[in-house]
Protein backbone atom coordinates (compact mmCIF):
# COMPACT_ATOMS: atom_id res chain seq x y z
CA UNK A 1 0.00 0.00 0.00
CA UNK A 2 1.33 3.82 -0.56
CA UNK A 3 2.73 5.52 2.38
CA UNK A 4 0.68 8.34 2.31
CA UNK A 5 -2.59 6.38 0.95
CA UNK A 6 -3.63 6.79 4.92
CA UNK A 7 -2.87 10.86 5.31
CA UNK A 8 -4.37 11.87 1.60
CA UNK A 9 -8.16 11.56 3.19
CA UNK A 10 -7.16 13.37 6.45
CA UNK A 11 -4.59 16.17 4.68
CA UNK A 12 -7.07 16.66 2.17
CA UNK A 13 -10.27 17.31 4.43
CA UNK A 14 -8.24 19.59 6.59
CA UNK A 15 -6.73 21.72 3.50
CA UNK A 16 -10.46 22.09 2.25
CA UNK A 17 -12.09 23.12 5.37
CA UNK A 18 -9.83 25.75 5.78
CA UNK A 19 -9.41 26.88 2.24
CA UNK A 20 -13.28 27.41 2.82
CA UNK A 21 -13.84 24.47 0.83
CA UNK A 22 -16.12 22.14 3.13
CA UNK A 23 -17.65 24.98 5.04
CA UNK A 24 -20.78 26.72 4.24
CA UNK A 25 -20.56 25.15 0.63
CA UNK A 26 -23.16 27.05 -1.65
CA UNK A 27 -23.52 23.21 -3.16
CA UNK A 28 -24.61 22.27 0.41
CA UNK A 29 -27.02 25.11 0.77
CA UNK A 30 -28.97 24.59 -2.93
CA UNK A 31 -28.91 20.98 -1.92
CA UNK A 32 -30.88 21.97 1.25
CA UNK A 33 -32.90 24.18 -0.42
CA UNK A 34 -33.61 21.57 -2.98
CA UNK A 35 -34.61 18.91 -0.55
CA UNK A 36 -36.86 21.27 1.60
CA UNK A 37 -39.68 21.15 -1.33
CA UNK A 38 -40.52 17.52 -0.05
CA UNK A 39 -39.53 16.70 3.46
CA UNK A 40 -40.00 13.17 3.26
CA UNK A 41 -37.30 13.03 0.78
CA UNK A 42 -35.63 15.23 2.79
CA UNK A 43 -35.72 13.14 5.58
CA UNK A 44 -34.76 9.76 3.74
CA UNK A 45 -31.78 11.60 2.63
CA UNK A 46 -30.90 12.46 5.95
CA UNK A 47 -31.38 8.94 7.34
CA UNK A 48 -28.91 7.48 4.25
CA UNK A 49 -25.71 9.81 5.29
CA UNK A 50 -26.42 9.27 8.94
CA UNK A 51 -26.53 5.42 9.08
CA UNK A 52 -25.50 4.31 5.67
CA UNK A 53 -27.26 3.41 2.50
CA UNK A 54 -27.01 -0.45 3.15
CA UNK A 55 -28.61 0.16 6.84
CA UNK A 56 -31.18 2.41 5.36
CA UNK A 57 -31.80 0.43 2.68
CA UNK A 58 -31.56 -3.11 4.90
CA UNK A 59 -33.59 -1.76 7.92
CA UNK A 60 -36.33 0.81 6.32
CA UNK A 61 -39.97 0.12 6.66
CA UNK A 62 -41.02 -1.28 3.13
CA UNK A 63 -43.13 1.13 0.99
CA UNK A 64 -41.65 4.22 3.01
CA UNK A 65 -39.94 6.70 0.91
CA UNK A 66 -36.71 5.73 3.27
CA UNK A 67 -37.11 2.41 1.84
CA UNK A 68 -37.78 3.13 -1.89
CA UNK A 69 -34.98 5.40 -2.02
CA UNK A 70 -32.38 3.76 -0.38
CA UNK A 71 -33.07 0.57 -2.55
CA UNK A 72 -33.17 2.77 -6.10
CA UNK A 73 -29.58 4.46 -4.98
CA UNK A 74 -28.46 0.94 -4.20
CA UNK A 75 -29.21 -0.21 -7.26
CA UNK A 76 -27.98 2.64 -8.95
CA UNK A 77 -23.76 2.62 -10.10
CA UNK A 78 -23.35 5.93 -8.61
CA UNK A 79 -25.84 5.84 -5.86
CA UNK A 80 -23.32 5.76 -3.04
CA UNK A 81 -21.99 9.36 -4.01
CA UNK A 82 -25.44 10.46 -2.44
CA UNK A 83 -23.86 10.23 1.04
CA UNK A 84 -22.00 13.32 -0.12
CA UNK A 85 -23.49 16.72 1.09
CA UNK A 86 -24.29 18.75 -1.91
CA UNK A 87 -24.31 15.21 -4.53
CA UNK A 88 -27.78 16.26 -5.57
CA UNK A 89 -27.12 19.27 -7.22
CA UNK A 90 -23.68 18.53 -7.95
CA UNK A 91 -23.05 19.71 -12.06
CA UNK A 92 -20.16 17.54 -12.85
CA UNK A 93 -20.80 15.33 -15.38
CA UNK A 94 -20.83 12.03 -14.33
CA UNK A 95 -17.91 10.56 -16.21
CA UNK A 96 -15.45 13.40 -15.76
CA UNK A 97 -16.15 13.25 -11.52
CA UNK A 98 -15.68 9.77 -11.68
CA UNK A 99 -12.35 9.85 -13.72
CA UNK A 100 -11.32 13.04 -11.72
CA UNK A 101 -11.79 10.87 -8.40
CA UNK A 102 -10.55 8.15 -9.98
CA UNK A 103 -7.10 10.14 -10.48
CA UNK A 104 -7.59 11.36 -6.63
CA UNK A 105 -7.58 8.06 -5.02
CA UNK A 106 -4.88 6.42 -7.13
CA UNK A 107 -2.46 9.59 -6.62
CA UNK A 108 0.62 8.99 -4.34
CA UNK A 109 0.17 12.56 -3.62
CA UNK A 110 2.65 14.64 -1.90
CA UNK A 111 2.43 18.08 -0.28
CA UNK A 112 4.24 19.69 -3.23
CA UNK A 113 0.67 18.76 -5.09
CA UNK A 114 -1.56 19.16 -2.81
CA UNK A 115 -2.35 22.66 -3.87
CA UNK A 116 -2.64 21.32 -7.27
CA UNK A 117 -5.12 18.68 -6.44
CA UNK A 118 -7.25 21.31 -4.82
CA UNK A 119 -7.15 23.53 -7.60
CA UNK A 120 -8.39 20.59 -9.99
CA UNK A 121 -9.79 17.81 -7.78
CA UNK A 122 -11.72 19.97 -5.07
CA UNK A 123 -14.83 18.62 -5.83
CA UNK A 124 -13.64 14.72 -6.42
CA UNK A 125 -11.54 14.83 -3.32
CA UNK A 126 -15.00 15.35 -1.35
CA UNK A 127 -16.24 12.17 -2.92
CA UNK A 128 -13.14 10.09 -2.51
CA UNK A 129 -12.70 11.35 1.48
CA UNK A 130 -16.22 10.35 2.00
CA UNK A 131 -15.92 6.89 0.10
CA UNK A 132 -12.42 6.13 1.90
CA UNK A 133 -14.22 6.53 5.10
CA UNK A 134 -16.65 4.27 4.23
CA UNK A 135 -15.10 1.34 2.60
CA UNK A 136 -11.36 1.88 2.56
CA UNK A 137 -8.90 2.82 -0.14
CA UNK A 138 -8.48 -0.48 -1.64
CA UNK A 139 -12.57 -1.32 -1.67
CA UNK A 140 -13.15 2.59 -2.81
CA UNK A 141 -11.24 1.73 -5.49
CA UNK A 142 -13.04 -1.31 -6.86
CA UNK A 143 -16.04 0.59 -5.91
CA UNK A 144 -15.25 3.57 -8.24
CA UNK A 145 -14.09 1.12 -11.14
CA UNK A 146 -17.60 -0.75 -10.51
CA UNK A 147 -19.09 2.73 -11.08
CA UNK A 148 -17.38 3.98 -14.03
CA UNK A 149 -17.95 0.38 -15.61
CA UNK A 150 -22.16 0.34 -14.82
CA UNK A 151 -22.85 4.45 -15.61
CA UNK A 152 -21.80 4.38 -19.14
CA UNK A 153 -25.30 5.22 -20.21
CA UNK A 154 -25.41 8.45 -18.09
CA UNK A 155 -21.68 9.45 -17.87
CA UNK A 156 -23.06 12.56 -19.97
CA UNK A 157 -25.55 13.44 -17.72
CA UNK A 158 -24.80 15.70 -14.59
CA UNK A 159 -24.57 13.88 -11.25
CA UNK A 160 -26.78 15.82 -9.06
CA UNK A 161 -29.52 15.66 -12.38
CA UNK A 162 -29.30 11.78 -12.03
CA UNK A 163 -29.50 11.87 -8.25
CA UNK A 164 -32.57 14.13 -8.13
CA UNK A 165 -34.31 11.62 -11.35
CA UNK A 166 -33.53 8.89 -8.98
CA UNK A 167 -35.11 10.24 -6.16
CA UNK A 168 -38.10 11.69 -7.78
CA UNK A 169 -39.01 8.17 -9.20
CA UNK A 170 -40.33 7.51 -5.52
CA UNK A 171 -43.51 8.66 -4.66
CA UNK A 172 -44.11 10.98 -1.56
CA UNK A 173 -47.52 12.04 0.08
CA UNK A 174 -48.59 15.62 -0.10
CA UNK A 175 -47.56 17.80 3.16
CA UNK A 176 -50.01 17.36 5.79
Amino acid sequence: MKPLSFLVPATLSFLLTSCGYLAGDEKQQLEQAWLAKDQQLQQAVEQIRTQGLEAVANGAEAGTVASCVATTLVADPVGRLISVEGALVESAKVAQLLADLQQVMEQDVSLEQMAGLLQRGADAAVYAKTLIEQQGVEQALQTLKQMAVASQQFAQQDLGAHLQQLLASCPTKPAE
